[in-house]
This record gives structure tokens, sequence and C-alpha cells, in this order.
């Protein structure tokens, strides 16, 4: 091979890895300026719902959060699922989080990511394993992700909000796939083989200052 020729190639290939990066980016959304800005979380606290189990449904969510420094579209969070309840057998019982003194409280906890979905901006959340409990018996494990798409502001749009909804279709989330790889939230009840589970619900996170939704 002559030195041109592998000059010419060298260039193709290097050109190729810087593209990857940038690639990678254009998938994520930005609502900047972050940065460690704090948030609270308050919506409706909707279903979680397990294959072969009962639906647990809550009435409201409330919680906070804050953004990684130096990041505007990653950091942690902290919910908590309030009124929380099932039916078994046509009798209504009480849902909580292993270790909660409030009997239909269950608290969440983990980190979110701000993504594309299907061409919307949208959020991943990544839940810290949480054991479930009903009726102070059945106990489920709860672990996985979910994705939902950001309703409010639109892209290009300042606010000091920002609307998310989280869909499903019985027990799948209506959004699995983000980069190719898939993210599902999982139960496990006892000794049980892991099975999917979804959640389904509406939340606004609200900061003290505007924040620019950014798209591209």
């Amino acid at each position: 091979m002559s030195k041109k020729i592998m000059l010419i190639a060298l260039a193709v290939i290097s050109a190729a890895l810087f593209a990857l990066p940038a690639a990678a980016s254009a998938q994520e959304v930005h609502f900047e300026p972050g940065n460690g800005i704090k948030f609270n979380i308050n919506g409706l606290g909707g279903e979680f719902r397990a294959e072969g189990e009962p639906t647990i449904t809550c009435e409201a969510i409330g919680g906070s959060g804050s953004f990684d420094a130096g990041s505007s579209t990653t950091g942690s969070l902290t919910l908590d699922f309030t009124g929380c309840h099932t039916t078994v057998f046509g009798f209504t019982a009480a849902c909580k989080s292993e270790g909660s003194a409030v009997s239909n409280t269950i608290a969440a906890s983990g980190t979110f990511h701000l993504i594309t979905v299907g061409g919307l901006a949208g959020t991943l959340i990544t839940f810290i394993e949480r054991k479930l409990i009903c009726a102070g018996i059945s106990t489920m494990t709860v672990t996985g992700n979910v994705i939902g798409t950001i309703t409010s502001p639109k892209c290009g749009e300042s606010s000091k909000s920002m609307g998310t909804s989280f869909t499903a279709t019985g027990t799948t989330q209506n959004h699995l796939t983000y980069t190719g790889v898939n993210y599902d939230l999982h139960s496990r009840t006892g000794t049980e083989a892991e099975k999917t589970a979804a959640w389904a619900g509406t939340d606004t996170t609200t900061s003290e200052n505007a924040q620019k939704l950014n798209c591209t």
C-alpha cells in the first residue's frame, strides 16, 4: 500500500471515530443550564403493573431531585408514591415499600437521563431495587428502568417546570429502547422467576429558575 493511500485510509477512519461521540450526544436532551439545579416533583401516582400480580394503584407522587454538577442531562431523584393500594379477592389492601413507616407509601430513588425516544424528548429513570409489601403478606422485589416522554415544555422553550408521561400497555412499557438497548422494569415475587413490569403515571418537576429544553 502506498503512503498516499494509507494516509487517505487513516483520515477516513479518524473521521469516522470522531463522528461517534456526536452521533451519541445527538440522542440526548438537555434542560439548560442544569448544573446542580434542584427541583421538586409532584404528580399523579398512577399504576404499578406486574405480570401475574394485582395492580398497585397510587394516588399521588411527591419528591425531589437535582442535576449532577456540570450536567444538563443527568441527575438523581427520590420519589414518594402515596395512597398506594391493591385489590385482592375483592378486598382493598395497603401497599408500602419495605421499611416505610406509613402503610400506604412507596419510597423510590434512582437516577435520570434526558434522552430522545421515538423522535420525542424523553427521560430514562433507573430505579434502585426496592421491595413492595401489600397487606403485610405479599412481597415483590422491583428493579430496572422506565422511559417516559416529556410533554412540556416544547423543544426550544424555557420553563420552570417539566412534565413527563409514563405510559404502558398492560404490564409492558410503551417505550423500551434507547440507543438499541432494551430498558425495562422487572418484578419478582418470593423465589419466583423475574417478570416484566410497568409503571403508568405522570409527574411534573419544578425548579426555582426557568430552564431551556434543548433537543438538538
